[in-house]
């Protein structure tokens, strides 16, 4: 009995021993057939075919890419991994060589023999047997972003707070600023410049403050004031008035890439109806001294914060709109980017767009990160009213009629789109059906673009992908109906009428689980190709589509149902379809996208000249834009998904993911005081403003590339002073405009130009000429004309505009040559730091130009000028106007020459008094600032 037991026990552990080893014996033979296969048939056709481009040996990784080691396909390139095991149609290497995707093509120029393609699909559909074990791995990863180390650099570093400087000589210094420039001047043998004159002081600080010059008299009583405290006081009262908000408003302007209208080329409404409203609201903010972090905000997210002045959200609004390309609406993200990075942050994001930044810690993956963001909004139609013109109630009755009837128009359009396009999904559903077969690798049977005309009529030009969308949802669930249609979209062309059958005789032995509409109508089936697998599936749908019965139900849950992304999800998503480019459209068909165009051209018109001041506001998408890497930037050819979140290099800031849109956490996580650049790159550009150049040369690249900081200790120091003194903009104007750095004198040293000849270290201020804006303005304050009301709708800047220039019309696509010639800044992007050139026709300008004869004209007739009593007291007096100060002697005797005698009474006499007066506005000295 004892020895039975022990037979029975040893036959038992073999038995249960030989169970375990055989599966393992099994794949240890389909791995040694696999690798056998690979190194027999594969490796021969990537030596042949691939390696001269895609290999170290070959000495070339284009793309990235690099095939001559299994962790070469597996890390992939700038696409991604080369292959996914087991998947044709997933791997990027298969729909390569097939010459499916006219992006995507290898080899680029000929086709690779119908029999190598065969070679490399088995390989992939066994699982991509890879017996090489080298380490190498793609050129692509390793040049890939080393965040880490990219993290050393100086602007992400954490802001200090250094020790001020001590001075041997503390009478000299105004406050801490002074220290640190004169401790740099003393390490390289320098000294710092005298106090400027009074006079060259006030016209100084008028110009830099508010952009026109002192007058005559305000000149003198500073002058002759000895209280230490007066120029203390005049920095208060200029910022107080509401010119400042004006000067200052224009530079941040330029970073926002104002302007009045859209670029579009082409006749029709290309006006921005509100754009103005943004315009005043940074000057308002201005004003106000409302804290710069509160700006960013409101700028970024009005919408989602308590109290946010919903104009600020035209920083997102009023950049270019890309409507005659068809990758508009990527492009208007990446303005967007570009604008966020460059004007908050001093990081050229949008150039991580294509591929990691060559430079900059930037991966492409946060690119695409920030534009699920920034895509994630929307602006609505109906723009929220901010303002009342003073116009009667009765004269406001056309606008508010015409308007809202427009409105009317366009929800009754939207509504029947809405309507047209769920019908249209579900009659269409065989001929989508059928495109999906005729675009796909296995069953295409023409080469390049496939027809979107069917015999029952046009598909949406971006449909298919939402097809294809359910049906990927469909294969990852598992659920019944599709089945049988994945199955037979694995098998190939050739051979498929007999090939088909195999999958029906399973299907027959599991009816469960497949649906029982499928299992009744494929059982005696024979197609002989896809398509007629297609037709099929559409005859179910349509048939489902009509019965009442359990079974229908789960079709056109599934087609058509709330999860599914066939049909349009809401009428929002109809509203943004219908300003799409034509060949973007996904929902909407061209006449009912121009009928729909129509509308808004008409109301967008109306209100361009409204009585009533609106807001070029936005809100959060009703679903958030889930991002994924563009291959190359392009919208055709969608890699990895990632998350909405902020950069990686400032994770330290925010590292979360953002299950909302994320809008609000970008703007906090830029405004969030241990972000190392922001309060850097702000107080950068005043100090720019100020000084002519900012301590970083490079005012929106702080990056690898731009320049690093001539002063850095000073630049932390001002950025963590602006933080602790509440991101207060007026604060940190006073405290530079008190240092005795800027208040020192522009008259040069020989010492100073040898040691230091563009003045970096300042040891001087630098004469600087004035931009076009405020020459513009001191020429018709000159004149007596200049008129300082504050906001409203842009105008053209012509000569019978007196206005400041700040509140000329910015056409994007028609500036005039003025404008170029005097450098004002292009709107089409982010300027933080205009260009500076001397050309004649600058001076041309002021010669010739009938807006400055006109400003002469009425120069000399001004009451003053007119009052004087002899020409010698109207010499003076004109002087006095132009320039805020007396002429000396020697200027009073050639005057006296050059007019020699002549009377305003009479034409020529006039003319030569305009002469003499246009001669004192070309002067240097009122075109340029000491």
């Amino acid at each position: 009995m004892r020895r039975t037991i022990h037979h029975w026990l040893l036959w038992s552990v073999s038995a249960g021993v030989g169970a375990c080893l055989a599966p393992l014996a099994a794949a240890a033979d389909e791995q040694a057939s696999g690798d056998a296969f690979f190194e027999k048939e594969v490796r021969p056709v990537l030596e042949r075919r691939c390696f001269e481009c895609h290999s170290h040996t070959g000495g070339k990784a284009k793309g990235g890419l690099v095939l001559d080691s299994r962790s070469g396909w597996q890390t992939g390139g700038e696409g991604g991994p080369a292959l996914v095991p087991g998947s044709l149609e997933k791997s990027m290497l298969i729909r390569a060589v097939r010459h499916v995707d006219d992006a995507l093509k290898m080899p680029p120029r000929e086709k690779l023999p119908a029999a190598d393609i065969a070679v490399l699909e088995k390989w992939v559909s066994m699982g991509a047997p890879d017996p090489r074990v080298s380490s190498v791995v793609s050129t692509h990863a390793k040049k890939g972003i080393d965040v880490e180390a990219g993290r050393k650099h100086w602007a992400y570093q954490p802001m200090q707070t250094p020790a001020v400087p001590a001075m041997a000589n503390a009478s000299a210094a105004s406050n801490s600023i002074d220290a640190f420039i004169h401790a740099r001047l003393q390490k390289e043998g320098l000294g710092a410049s005298s106090r400027a004159d009074a006079r060259v002081l006030i016209r100084r600080l008028y110009f830099d403050l508010l952009g026109v010059p002192p007058s005559f008299e305000e000149v003198e009583t500073f002058a002759a004031n000895q209280d230490p405290q007066s120029y203390t006081r005049l920095v208060d009262e200029l910022l107080a008035r509401p010119e400042y908000g004006q000067r200052w408003g224009r530079h941040w302007l330029d970073v926002t890439r104002y302007a009045d209208t859209i670029e579009q080329s082409v006749d029709g409404e290309r006006r921005i109806p509100f754009a103005h409203t943004y315009r005043d609201y940074v000057v308002d903010a201005l004003n106000a001294d409302v804290p710069f972090d509160r700006m960013i905000l409101e700028q970024l997210a009005a919408d989602r914060i308590p109290n946010g002045d919903l104009r600020a959200l035209g920083f997102l609004t009023v950049g270019r709109q890309f409507r005659s390309n068809a990758d508009g609406p990527m492009l208007v993200i990446d303005d967007r980017i570009d604008v966020v990075g460059r004007g908050f942050m001093g990081m050229t994001l949008a150039c991580a767009r294509c591929h990691d930044h060559k430079f900059d810690p930037v991966p492409t993956a946060d690119y695409y990160s920030l534009a699920g963001i920034l895509g994630s909004v929307e602006q609505p139609i109906d723009l929220p009213q901010v303002g009342h013109g003073n116009v009667s109630d009765e004269a406001m009755k056309p606008y508010l009629e015409k308007r809202q009837q427009l409105l009317r128009d366009w929800e009754a359009h939207v509504d029947q789109c809405f309507a047209n396009s769920k019908a249209h999904f579900r009659t269409m559903a065989t001929e989508y059906l059928r495109y999906i077969v005729r675009s796909s690798s296995n069953h295409r049977t023409t080469e390049g673009y496939i027809p979107l005309d069917t015999p029952s009529g046009l598909l949406f030009y971006q449909a298919p992908p939402r097809w294809e969308a359910l049906l990927e949802k469909s294969k990852a669930s598992g659920e019944p109906f599709f089945k049988l249609w994945h199955q037979c979209m694995t098998l190939p062309r050739e051979g498929f009428a007999e090939k088909v059958q195999s999958l029906f005789e399973n299907m027959r032995s599991t009816p469960a689980a497949y649906h029982p509409w499928i299992v009744r109508y494929f059982s005696g089936a024979t197609p002989t190709d896809m398509l007629a697998v297609a037709d099929v599936y559409g005859q179910l749908i349509q048939e489902a589509l009509k019965s009442e019965t359990a079974e229908a139900k789960i079709i056109v849950d599934l087609v058509y149902g709330p999860d599914s992304p066939v049909p349009p999800a809401n009428r929002e998503e109809i509203a943004e379809d219908i300003p799409r480019f034509l060949t973007e459209k996904r929902l909407v068909h061209r006449r009912e996208a121009e009928a729909g165009t129509a509308i808004l051209t008409k109301l967008s018109a109306l209100e361009a000249t409204a009585p009533v001041e609106r807001a070029m506001s936005v809100r959060a998408s009703v679903k958030p834009m889930d991002p994924r890497v563009l291959v190359r930037g392009d919208m055709k050819r969608p890699g990895t998904p990632v998350p909405r979140r902020f950069l990686s290099v400032l994770s330290e800031v925010d590292s979360r993911s953002y299950a909302d849109d994320g809008r609000l956490q970008l703007a906090e996580a830029i405004a969030n005081p241990r972000n190392p650049l922001t309060a850097r790159v702000i107080v950068n550009r005043v100090w720019q403003h100020h000084f002519g150049n900012g301590l970083v040369a490079s005012t929106d690249d702080f990056g690898v590339m731009g320049e690093k900081p001539v002063h850095p200790e000073l630049l932390d120091h001002l950025a963590s002073w602006f933080i602790t003194h509440g991101w207060s903009m007026k604060a940190l104007h006073r405290y530079i405009l008190t240092s005795a750095t800027w208040q020192q004198s522009s008259i040069a040293n020989t010492d100073g130009l040898a040691k230091d000849p563009s003045n970096r270290l300042l040891w001087r201020v630098s004469p600087r000429r004035l931009e076009f804006e405020p020459m513009r303005d001191a020429l018709l304050q000159a004149s007596g004309q200049l008129d300082t009301r504050h906001g409203g709708r842009s105008q053209a800047l012509n000569n019978g505009n007196l206005r400041r220039a700040l509140y000329g019309y910015t056409d994007r696509f028609r500036i005039p040559a003025l404008l170029r010639n005097f450098d004002v800044a292009n709107p089409d992007t982010s300027i933080s730091r205009r260009s500076e050139t001397l050309v004649p026709l600058q001076a041309l300008y002021m010669m010739n130009n009938p807006f400055v004869r006109e400003r002469t004209v009425a120069l000399v007739k001004r009451k003053d000028v007119l009052a004087a009593a002899t020409d010698t007291d109207r010499i003076r007096t004109v002087f006095k106007i132009i320039l805020s100060r007396n002429p000396d002697n020697v200027e009073l005797e050639a005057s006296m020459q050059f007019l020699n005698g002549a009377r305003l009474s009479e034409p020529a006499g006039r003319r030569k008094w305009e002469s003499f007066a246009q001669g004192l506005l070309l002067s240097n000295e009122f075109v340029f600032v000491d």
